[in-house]
């Protein structure tokens, strides 16, 4: 079903992104020879009037083939995409990212009027329930029932506007405004990143205090927990024999444990079991870890938010807005090296989140597919060859000089941008297979 549901979310921003070339092209006078979803040999279709509407092999794309897109392809016919104005070719270039941004526009508020299910915190005041000790906050002097203002000079209304800039902000110092007493102050912190999580990780997220318990949600395939017989469900207990209060507990005795062979007592059920698993160093936490996963909902007070007509088209723009402002930080941070790529996710990061959002109902999934429609057309539009955003600057280019440049050199930028491409979604899936199977750990042990 996870393939199942991938296909169906990719399928319909896929769609909409082509149909927005299709509709332009048509309406400025361009023939189209293709309407394809997919890539590589033609699985079905048909033929209507001078168009082949087809499904193709490959899922990861699709594509619009007009008469005279192809440098090569020399037309004197006046439908040809090259004999087109720049201004028309432009349109029709940017009408498919512009698609999946209307329709990110569409969902959102379908999705408050039928209603959002999020942890209850979120649109509280952001005031500390907890410093973890040892924790950035803590060695900032951050104090339970701190108010937290502003970060980085910018106000904060909620919890989920300071999670927000946490989450984006490991490995980097945040200047916090914070009142306590009825006495605002500035303070200091530098944040780290939460075990076997990925982003920021300070020690006063809410989610540390409610529904922190230390049961297991999902185990690696391949890492040290599964070899050693730990399933999804599964209390700890106890570490060589020292209790467990809560989930962060568990990290950090494990994490002190080493490389050294570790006794869990766990319950299962009504048994109470004792397994031994030896930790794995993991680079990229900077920790020793087992494989273990903690779903942060687990637990959570969970509160459904819904409005009307009006609001929820209010709501779902400021959502839109809000979560296109924080692809751009991502990619900022990204560029800058203030984020790791492995912050990203790739098609095996995608399938599971589609099949996930789709088990957890209809308004959760159209969430997930306008965020996804969002992210679709603002990477389409940045300026690499193969994307959208690579034509437009060649017909930017073409503006500028009067004149296209030349075949060979729009060949080679092509060819550059490709590699690009494909070497990236190849960093991502490989991102997707070492966080959901443990790839990395079980090629060690084969090799």
């Amino acid at each position: 079903m996870t393939f199942l549901y991938f296909l169906i979310a990719l399928g319909l921003l896929i769609f909409v992104h082509e149909l927005g070339h299709f509709i332009l092209a048509k309406r400025q006078g361009v023939k189209v020879e293709e309407f394809s979803l997919g890539f590589g040999p033609r699985l079905i279709g048909f033929r209507k009037g001078e168009t082949d509407y087809r499904i193709s092999a490959l899922p990861l794309g699709g594509y619009v083939k007009m008469l005279g897109e192809d440098p090569q392809e020399g037309s004197d016919d006046p439908r040809s995409f090259s004999n087109k104005t720049i201004w028309q070719r432009a349109k029709i270039i940017i009408f498919g990212p512009l698609m999946n941004f209307v329709f990110a526009l569409v969902l959102m508020p379908i999705v408050f009027m039928l209603g959002r299910s999020q942890p209850v915190f979120l649109d509280q005041q952001p005031v500390v329930m907890g410093v973890r000790g040892e924790s950035p906050a803590a060695k900032a002097g951050i104090e339970k029932g701190d108010l937290i203002l502003k970060i980085e000079g910018k106000e904060v209304s909620d919890w989920e506007d300071a999670l927000n800039k946490f989450i984006l902000s490991p490995n980097s110092r945040l200047m916090l405004t914070l009142e306590r007493g009825g006495k605002a102050f500035e303070q200091l912190m530098e944040v780290s990143q939460m075990p076997e999580m990925k982003g920021g990780y300070t020690g006063i997220e809410p989610m540390l205090f409610i529904g922190n318990e230390a049961v297991i949600d999902g185990v690696a395939s391949g890492g040290p927990a599964a070899s050693a017989g730990l399933m999804k469900g599964d209390r700890v207990e106890a570490v060589n024999g020292k209790a467990i209060s809560d989930w962060m507990d568990l990290a950090q005795k494990v994490n002190e444990n080493g490389g050294k062979e570790a006794e869990l007592k766990v319950k299962r059920g009504d048994d109470s079991l004792v397994l031994k698993v030896t930790p794995e160093y993991n680079e990229e936490a900077k920790r020793w870890l087992i494989g273990i996963v903690k779903d942060r909902q687990s637990g959570m007070p969970m509160t459904v938010v819904r409005y009307g007509f009006l609001g929820s088209i209010k709501e779902g723009t400021k959502e839109n807005i809000k979560l296109v402002g924080l692809t751009f930080s991502v990619l900022k941070r990204l560029f800058t090296g203030g984020l790791s790529y492995k912050v990203l996710g790739g098609p095996v990061i995608i399938a599971k989140a589609s099949a996930a959002a789709a088990a957890s109902g209809l308004s959760n999934f159209l969430y997930f597919l306008a965020f996804l429609s969002l992210q679709l057309a603002i990477i389409n539009v940045m300026p690499i060859p193969v994307l959208d955003g690579g034509h437009l600057l060649f017909l930017g280019i073409e503006a500028v000089r009067r004149k296209p440049l030349s075949l060979k050199v729009r060949q080679y930028a092509t060819q550059a941008g490709f590699f690009l491409l494909v070497a990236f979604m190849l960093l991502v899936t490989w991102n997707d297979l070492e966080s959901v199977f443990g790839l990395r750990s079980f090629l060690k042990k084969i090799f």
